[in-house]
């Protein structure tokens, strides 16, 4: 009788505990499935079941190890294998992540595990694999628009901008509901300095979706560059509240102050924007500037100097012009 009593414990623990992760009352499944595990040392569905709510607890560490004892307990568990491949990436642990990809393909070979693999790859630059995972799901599925769309990124990441363009319009006459195709075009056409284009296709990414918050730093950007500074801060400060650890919104916000002509507020968003992403593009190209117009030459060619380390070819010519000449 007393195992019976405690198999409808566990059944009990776990039942509620699904429960309050649905209703994302994460602290409280987290308990449940650990009374679940208590009865039962073995019961793997509750540990990826605590790994997910310690993951949606920001909690990816633990999730791991939870994920990490299911496996032990049953490694033929793919759903639990599929949420520690998400939980290495979320940690930025890329390898290991892709090791687990690599393990679910060879068990089965989906298109929601060859996207995952294309969107790593292109993480880590590795552009000729994120293609070929990419081309790998168009053959599962020719109409993925998500795999279309991440091609024509990648395109972009090689700097075939005008083309990259092209073809997104093309899906975008298709498939007119995706957000981030449109997000991508504005980045385009960020880079060509084309801004009244670069503006329509941000309008139209957060007409579909109002309230995301690198849509909204973006339209904040191309605020700034049409030099639309009232507008524009409202945006970037609203996409903070909403991301708070987005760095590319405290690097805007940095060149706001620049485009105000208040260098000290400029150089400490950029300060904090380089202690949240040391390689976030363009930051020490805009420290740079700040520098140049406050008059600080030597300051301003050492952050040009890492600007071009960190790939920003802008800093070049500034180099040549502003440090060189006057060495």
């Amino acid at each position: 009788m007393a195992c019976e009593s405690d198999q409808e414990k566990r059944a009990l623990f776990f039942g509620r505990g699904n429960e309050a992760l649905e209703n994302k009352a994460y602290e409280q499944s987290i308990q449940l499935f650990t009374n679940a595990i208590g009865l039962d040392a073995n019961f793997a569905q509750a540990y990826n079941n605590r790994g997910v709510a310690k993951l949606e607890f920001d909690r990816p560490h633990e999730a791991i190890q939870d994920y990490n004892h299911a496996l032990l307990i049953n490694p033929d568990y793919w759903d639990c294998l599929h949420n520690r491949a998400m939980a290495y990436e979320q940690i930025g642990n890329l390898e290991k992540s892709l090791w687990d990809y690599e393990k679910l393909i060879a068990h089965k070979d989906s298109v929601l595990y060859q996207s995952a693999r294309g969107l790593i790859f292109t993480t880590q630059k590795k552009y000729d694999k994120a293609i070929a995972a990419f081309e790998k799901v168009l053959l599962k599925n020719p109409e993925d628009a998500h795999a279309m769309i991440n091609l024509a990124i990648i395109d972009y990441y090689q700097e075939n901008h005008r083309r990259a363009a092209a073809t997104l319009q093309e899906i975008l006459i298709k498939y007119p509901e995706e957000a981030n195709a449109y997000n991508t075009l504005n980045q385009i056409y960020l880079e060509l300095y084309e801004w009244e284009l670069a503006y329509e296709a941000i309008q139209k990414a957060l007409q579909l979706a109002p309230t995301n918050a690198y849509f909204l730093n973006n339209r904040g950007f191309t605020l700034l560059e049409m030099d639309s500074l009232q507008k524009a801060i409202t945006d970037i400060n609203q996409s903070i509240v909403l991301r708070p650890d987005n760095a590319w919104a405290f690097r805007n916000k940095g060149y706001y102050f620049f485009k105000l002509k208040d260098y000290s507020q400029a150089l400490r968003y950029l300060n904090q924007t380089l202690e949240m992403q040391a390689d976030l593009p363009e930051v020490y190209f805009m420290i740079g500037k700040v520098y140049e117009s406050s008059g600080q030459i030597e300051l301003a060619c050492e952050a040009w100097t890492k600007s071009l380390a960190n790939g920003d070819k802008r800093s070049n010519s500034l180099l040549l012009h502003a440090c060189l000449e006057k060495a």
